[in-house]
């Protein structure tokens, strides 16, 4: 069984050997035109990968900006509101004055005081 083990693993790494050498034979380029693929390769992926994140950058600060002018807006239209709310509260205040003022002078004349 050991014998067997061992004649596979020797097949396999004979058949390594020989596609790897067969693979070198049929190369389309030399090992230097290769190495300079490989390395124009790794350029451009290196210039994409820092202009993907200067982008990131550049939208998550534009989010940001954005998120910030939202929250400014909103804040404003709070402050708006609650103006708003105040004068509609002090005129609700006023007329029940008026209300309760006009009904004093109604028990007053009513009960001859």
């Amino acid at each position: 069984m050991k014998d067997n083990a061992t004649k596979i693993g020797g097949a396999f790494l004979l058949g390594g050997v020989i596609g790897a050498a067969i693979a070198l034979l049929y190369a389309p380029r030399s090992g230097r035109e290769t190495r300079k693929d490989i390395s124009k390769t790794a350029r451009r992926i290196k210039n994409n990968a820092v202009d993907l994140i200067e982008e990131t950058i550049e939208d998550v600060h534009g989010f940001a900006e954005n998120l910030k002018e939202k929250t400014e807006d909103v804040i404003e239209q709070g402050m708006g509101l609650s103006d708003k709310a105040k004068k509609e509260l002090v005129t609700a205040i006023e007329h029940g004055q008026r209300a309760i003022e006009k009904q004093r002078k109604r028990l007053t004349q009513a009960l001859g005081l």
